[in-house]
């Protein structure tokens, strides 16, 4: 066994019993939609275009007999059969969604095959059957404490000196960092701005508009004057100003969707960033471990800074060279974080300039976006359960808001004003997303296509009815991305 590689996993994990999970039971908390489908196969087409092959190792002769753990729909199983036309293929899902064999060629339906059963119990093939496996993004699908058994379950179906190639992706929420942080509820669960000084805090809720508190941290009174420098202003004043006139939550924050989309990866312990924790579970089970530098998207400018960077000056685009990105090498090779640093750099710059941007990025956006509104109802679950105690303001709509379909589809709820709540923030996250996709400007710009006639779309109507302070580049410039992807080709002894 090699050594294991640097990784950031708490040892004492392995210790912990096999798994949480009750016997059975399927971990996800995904929807799988045609939309996502639409994107797998938007993925696939993307990767094998950078791989210019089904696959990143290089075989010297066609595998005989091949598996696709969590095979989705089948489009990667049935172009493998295709391509190669001597092989064996089993496509396995929990899901029988993949075509019949009646619709796809003789040549390839005679040698492929669907089995439906979940990844997480014993797999239901013979010892040392298969040459070599694939299996890509289920990171939402295999809790962090049953890695090991997964990959040991491979490794024992796996010939000697087969292949186990794996593809997946950290779980990231893309969204830009705010100037303020205000993404936990406070100890008396209640919602309202949050404003920390060194030794203050200083809460107001919008559930009795009369109650307002300041504490310092070991819960003595304190004046306004130690929280707020020298002012001849009295507390009361200044509360019932900040209650009599509230400042509207910035649509352009979507803590609390972050929140709670972390809390629903912690409530299925599922890990926010499998790629730290690969390495040493691959490890565990493989003699031999070759991977790339992860591949790293950052997240798209909104529209505001767009047209702010191109007053100022050109911006380009990166075309991503798979022969450097995609250069597989041994894992051990790869003694800490760093050595991964100039290949991250070339994908996030381009002669320097910060401002660059890799021109499948839009994409890549949209897909995790749609990733995540797969999860729409879960997220929604723990957002209850982070918030739903806490006394939930009234939900305040523009003019602008109110006049967009969105909005008129959503109708108010007597009897969870919560759930309003969540779908206003949810419909301000989707509107920053759809605004930094920008499928319109680069059907515009790609395709010479006009500009439908009609009215503007609902991100648009979003992003001009903000505030110009707002709407400007404002927030941290801190790294931000929307995906984060990377695959390792692992031998069997």
């Amino acid at each position: 066994m090699n050594n294991s590689p640097h990784t950031n996993i708490d040892i004492e994990l392995l210790s912990l019993p096999k798994c949480r999970r009750l016997p059975n039971e399927v971990i996800s908390p995904l929807t799988y939609t045609n939309d996502v489908v639409n994107f797998d196969h938007w993925d696939h087409m993307f990767i094998t275009n950078c791989c210019r092959s089904l696959t990143l190792h290089e075989f010297d002769g066609p595998p005989s007999t091949i598996l696709d753990l969590g095979c989705g729909r089948g489009l990667w199983a049935i172009e493998a059969a295709k391509h190669w036309q001597g092989s064996t293929v089993v496509g396995f899902d929990i899901e029988h969604t993949q075509p019949r064999s009646n619709v796809l060629e003789k040549s390839v339906s005679r040698r492929l095959k669907w089995v439906q059963g979940n990844l997480l119990e014993q797999l239901p093939f013979l010892t040392g059957q298969f040459d070599f496996v694939r299996m890509v993004r289920m990171g939402l699908h295999i809790p962090e404490d049953e890695w090991p058994s997964v990959l040991a379950e491979i490794a024992r179906i796996l010939k000697p000196h087969g292949v186990l190639e794996v593809i997946e992706e950290d779980l990231l929420f893309p969204c830009q960092s705010t100037r303020s942080h205000d993404v936990t509820p406070s100890s008396g669960k209640s919602f309202g701005s949050s404003t920390q000084g060194s030794n203050t805090v200083v809460t107001t809720t919008s559930h009795d508009k009369s109650v307002s508190s300041l504490k310092t941290k070991d819960n003595t009174n304190t004046s306004l004057d130690t929280f707020s420098g020298t002012s001849s202003t009295s507390l009361p004043s200044v509360l019932d100003a900040q209650l009599r006139h509230p400042k509207p939550p910035d649509p352009q924050d979507h803590s609390r969707l972050q929140r709670a989309w972390e809390e629903m990866l912690d409530n299925y312990f599922l890990s926010p960033q499998p790629l730290s924790v690969l390495p040493l579970y691959l490890s565990l089970s493989f003699s031999s471990i070759r991977s790339h530098p992860p591949l790293q998207i950052p997240l798209p400018r909104n529209s505001s800074d767009r047209q702010q960077l191109t007053t100022q000056h050109s911006t380009s685009t990166i075309q991503l060279d798979p022969a450097i990105l995609f250069e597989l090498r041994p894992l051990s090779a790869q003694p800490s974080c760093e050595a991964d640093y100039s290949a991250r750099a070339s994908v996030m710059t381009a002669g320097g300039s910060q401002q660059s941007m890799s021109s499948w990025a839009c994409m890549h956006l949209a897909r995790t976006v749609r990733t995540i509104v797969g999860c729409k109802e879960s997220i929604w679950s723990a957002y209850e359960r982070l918030y739903g105690e806490d006394p939930t303001p009234v939900v305040v709509r523009t003019t602008q808001q109110k006049s967009t379909s969105a909005w008129s589809d959503l109708r108010p709820s007597p009897t969870n004003p919560l759930r309003d709540y969540f779908e206003r923030d949810w419909i301000n996250w989707e509107n920053d997303m759809a605004d930094r996709t920008s499928l319109r400007g680069r059907m515009r710009t790609e395709l010479m296509w006009s500009e439908p006639v009609g009215k503007p779309p609902d991100w648009r109507l979003w992003r001009n009815s903000l505030p110009q302070e707002d709407a400007c580049s404002s927030r941290n410039e801190s790294a931000e991305y929307c995906r984060s992807l990377r695959g390792f080709v692992c031998f069997k002894s």
